[in-house]
């Protein structure tokens, strides 16, 4: 079988032992082997390969995105493909970070395999702002509905200095729903933590909150020694009869890639309160029994299945998985006692296989396994011209095929991307030329499905690209295009909530957050809050009033307008805002 990773399709990670458990629903403790009960080998370093793909929440590749492991580091490439050659890793938490503005820091933790290539897969979040309330005073702020945050009084200090800090604090924060299928593309690490007895431990999570606090100039803030913030996670619905009365706490360190139990929280009602004394990421999370797990992939031909998810579903615990490895090798630790179903499921979501697995009582080795696998390659080339028909100088192509992304640069007009499909189908293609020059875009779909196809001519000639936000505010008007830009649309619907988010490349200013109820189609809406950024300020507002003139099928663009008041540094005078914003329905 080919290299995926080579011919930049999504490819592998070596699986970790969060990935199997993070959304198992009960823990069984063993206790056969004191300070070890899942008899897991000892940390060790290693020297390793390591590749990865960072990708936005949309699954579109980020392109500059910083990347660090084993004390060295790279940027990502317009692919949002990154790589490290034999590089000292830890055999249990090898660690991969990756930072890129407008986006809280991405993070994974892999059982590293020294004898194989390895593999993250990392999706970024949107960093956007969620309160301010003034140190001196503190102040209680809401995540979504049920989840908190209360500051108490005089409790802040600026980080690099431990001084006391008396301005206005920018909290930004995100809930992670542990019942998401989708929670290990985002989360940070993986679900594995170091218990208070120093041992290495798989986790069951209730609930994670991530709360950075900022100052008025950008600094980093911390709470003050001594001083402790309360948090409150509402306890999803169908994990309120498993959850117990009290549970762990843990953090995540972002140095070591490991969640460290510190504290516990209380159930009050349906949700968990606790207080912590500094902050990143808080989970709330039991033990659970484990066994280990291993099994090889090939396929029809005796080839490695490399890169190819492996997903364990259980009818009445849910499901979790990771990545084959080069060799088609996946391992790592599954739910004690559960009987599971083994799926081998391609990056486009087609199941090609499975098996049984347990009630695992002991270490599960399933051997090698073989399954079937129908694929092709296909090579788009093609010429991308401006509206008077001469080749652009630079600019990227976007395409779409098989529901995934995938990008390459336009270099004197010209672009080949090569990509290895999950099918050998006849599908649409969609292909999007962007000019960097002028922010011009142009798109054209044709129909294919294997071999090296001429995609001709694409001619980026709107006068605009496909997403912009426009806005004016302080006297000034500000312009956002993706790309080079970043926006992202997002629908929340736990809060019931439809989230925008831009910022320039490169900077968080100019940057623009607005959160309107959840869209139903054109029509006058109230925009719950909306905070700019730009060079002479930061403004924040609420109860705006934004129009809906285009929403139509998703991938379609949705546009609208919006004005009303903000308030300069939070607490100035009230100061006009207007803007506009066209960007894709995204779901």
């Amino acid at each position: 079988m080919k290299n995926r990773l080579l011919t930049l399709t999504l490819a592998f990670f070596a699986i970790t032992a969060g990935l199997f458990t993070a959304c198992y629903k009960s823990a069984v403790t063993d206790s056969a082997t004191p300070g070890n009960p899942n008899h897991i080998p000892p940390d060790q370093t290693v020297i390793a390969s390591l590749q990865g793909r960072v990708i936005d929440e949309k699954g579109v590749p980020v392109q500059g995105a910083s990347v660090s492991s084993g004390g060295v580091g790279t940027t990502t490439d317009v692919n949002g493909l990154f790589s490290f050659t034999k590089i000292n890793m830890s055999s249990r938490f090898g660690y991969v970070k990756v930072a890129k503005t407008g986006y809280f820091t991405g993070s994974r933790s892999i059982i590293t395999n020294g004898a194989s290539s390895n593999y993250v897969n990392i999706q970024l979040i949107p960093r956007t702002e969620t309160s301010v309330f003034q140190a001196p005073t503190g102040g209680t702020i809401v995540v979504q509905t049920g989840d908190s945050a209360v500051f108490p009084a005089a409790s802040i200090v600026t980080e690099s200095t431990n001084a006391a800090y008396s301005g206005n604090v920018h909290v930004f924060t995100k809930y992670l729903d542990p019942t998401d299928p989708n929670l290990y593309k985002y989360m940070p690490g993986d679900l594995r933590g170091i218990g208070s007895d120093g041992s290495e431990t798989a986790l069951e999570s209730f609930g994670m909150l991530l709360v950075e606090l900022q100052g008025d100039a950008g600094e980093k803030l911390q709470l003050a020694p001594g001083h402790t913030a309360t948090l409150t996670w509402a306890i999803p619905a169908s994990l309120q009869n498993a959850a117990p009365a009290t549970i762990p706490l843990w953090y995540f360190n972002d140095t070591t890639g490991r969640w460290i139990q510190q504290g516990a929280a209380a159930r009050q009602g349906n949700s968990y309160v606790g207080q912590v004394s500094h902050f990143s990421f808080w989970n709330c999370d039991a033990g659970v029994g484990t066994v280990n797990f291993k099994v090889r992939l090939k396929d029809q031909h005796g080839n490695p299945v490399a890169y190819t998810y492996v997903r364990m579903v259980s009818q009445n615990w849910g499901a979790a998985g990771g990545f084959t490895d080069s060799s088609g090798f996946v391992q790592g630790l599954i739910p004690k006692g559960q009987t599971l179903t083994m799926q081998v499921i391609t990056e486009c979501g087609n199941m090609l296989g499975g098996a049984n697995v347990g009630p695992a009582l002991t270490d599960q080795d399933l051997g090698t396994i073989t399954v079937t696998l129908e694929y092709s390659d296909i090579t788009l080339t093609g010429k991308v011209v401006n509206c008077s028909g001469n080749l652009i100088d630079s600019g990227i192509v976007n395409v779409l095929i098989d529901g995934l992304n995938y990008r390459a640069n336009v270099t004197k007009g010209l672009f080949s991307l090569p990509v290895n499909r999950c099918f050998s189908t006849t599908v649409p293609v969609v292909l999007t030329g962007y000019d960097f020059a002028t922010a011009a875009s142009g798109a054209d779909t044709l129909m294919a499905s294997s071999g090296t196809v001429d995609a001709g001519q694409i001619t980026v000639c709107s006068t605009s690209s496909s997403e912009s936000i426009n806005f004016t505010v302080g006297g000034s008007t500000y312009h956002i295009l993706a790309p080079p830009d970043n926006i992202s649309y997002v629908v929340d619907t736990y809060d019931n909530a439809t989230e925008i988010f831009a910022n320039t490349a490169g900077t968080y200013s100019p940057a623009l957050s607005i959160q309107l109820p959840t869209l139903t189609g054109p029509g006058n809406y109230t925009m719950d809050s909306v905070y700019a950024s730009t060079a002479t300020g930061s403004y924040i507002g609420a109860n705006l009033s934004c129009t809906i003139s285009s929403y139509g099928p998703v991938n379609s663009n949705i546009i609208g307008s919006f004005s009303g008041s903000v308030l300069l540094n939070y607490s100035g005078q009230p100061q006009p805002i207007t803007g506009s914003f066209s960007v894709i329905r995204t779901q």
